[in-house]
């Protein structure tokens, strides 16, 4: 009977340490959990189909009646010569692609110094697309959504920022400008000589604000697709930046407008999408070449930070294009989310003490073998 009874008190002790231990487990998992369910409501992707034509897996441009890459394959406006100034990033004088100024982009009235950028022409701001102009009438269950949204749009400070990030999935009128060559270059001018210091905590500090209860807090949390899309337009604005100002140094375009209008292979463009959470895994892959490389280059960089999209999306669409362009034609050898900075403004809160959760599981192992259970 004695070792019976032993049995049983080790059994108890056993589905006591269990019972402990269990929350404490169930917890430290959450972070994961977490962050798996707010990097899907964030991006609003419909489940992914790797049969999708382009190899893109997730959602197609919202807003637009017909793909893009449809009308691309009818574009034929590579024989455009575009006249840009010679400036070069300082970073950008040892590689083979160009990037466009940023910071030195600018008219200094006091000392009538000229701008290192020359227009190309004068554009009303009617012809500048705007980001949500056709989807801001979405139902939203807060009335302080709309309001926050239209206060945003409305702010110089953020619509002289030009942000691509906001155009490419968000806006109709971005793809008339798509239509002509010259008007993107226009484009991309403007945008690449913002400040991207000021736009990039610019759009940090929107993004959570978005998710704040007095902003479109509750929208948020429900997955409304035009908040979600709006907050992953603001923190993927400066690897969106940092790639569409990339120059190819053989015809001093941008690389972006290249891609645009490269009808015999519209695949070029489908690299644009990856910072958004959408990966390229099936052929046909964009053109090997300097841009997509110079490109891919920036987003393993930002693959690297907790927050971005491209924690998910950078490796797989990387591992793809290597099996075309060569093993080593794009960067596989990162840790995605590794860099302690972030761009979300939500997981944060969410993540338990890890240090309390340690200490409980550390003390109930204790305590059973001290036999105190």
């Amino acid at each position: 009977m004695r070792p019976h009874h032993r049995t049983q008190l080790s059994i108890r002790r056993l589905l006591l340490l269990m019972a402990i231990v269990a929350p404490s487990v169930v917890a430290s998992v959450i972070p994961s959990v977490a962050r798996t369910d707010l990097d899907d409501s964030a991006i609003s992707l419909p489940p992914s189909d790797s049969s999708t034509s382009g190899g893109i897996v997730g959602d197609d441009l919202q807003d637009v009646p017909e793909s893009p890459l449809k009308e691309r394959a009818e574009w034929d406006l590579r024989d455009i010569t575009i006249h840009l100034g010679n400036c070069h990033d300082e970073d950008a004088a040892n590689s083979p692609i160009l990037v466009a100024p940023e910071e030195t982009y600018q008219t200094n009235e006091d000392n009538n110094a000229e701008s290192t950028l020359t227009p190309r022409s004068t554009s009303s701001s009617d012809s500048i697309p705007t980001p949500f102009d056709t989807s801001i009438n979405a139902n939203f269950t807060a009335e302080s959504c709309p309001k926050f949204f239209k206060n945003f749009l409305s702010d110089s400070t953020f619509t002289s920022c030009y942000a691509i990030s906001m155009l490419l999935r968000d806006s109709s009128s971005f793809f008339t400008t798509l239509r002509s060559a010259p008007a993107t270059s226009r484009l991309l001018d403007l945008s690449c000589a913002a400040d991207v210091s000021q736009c990039s905590s610019l759009m940090s500090n929107l993004a959570s604000r978005i998710t704040k209860s007095d902003a479109c807090g509750k929208d948020y949390s429900l997955g409304n697709p035009v908040v979600t899309a709006a907050y992953t337009d603001m923190i993927i604005y400066e690897p969106m930046y940092r790639a569409t100002c990339l120059k190819n140094p053989s015809t001093n375009d941008y690389c972006f407008v290249d891609a645009v209008t490269n009808s015999s292979n519209p695949a070029d463009y489908d690299v644009y999408s990856v910072p958004y959470g959408s990966s390229i895994i099936n052929p046909p892959y964009p053109t090997c070449n300097k841009c997509l490389q110079a490109s891919m280059d920036v987003f393993s960089q930002w693959a690297q930070k907790n927050g971005q999209p491209l924690t998910r999306s950078y490796l797989p669409s990387a591992k793809a294009i290597n099996s075309k362009c060569g093993v080593s034609f794009t960067n596989v050898n990162i840790t995605v989310g590794s860099d302690g900075s972030t761009s979300s403004a939500v997981w944060s809160r969410g993540k338990p003490d890890l240090y309390w959760t340690g200490c409980i599981v550390a003390l109930s192992i204790g305590a059973s073998f001290l036999g105190l259970i």
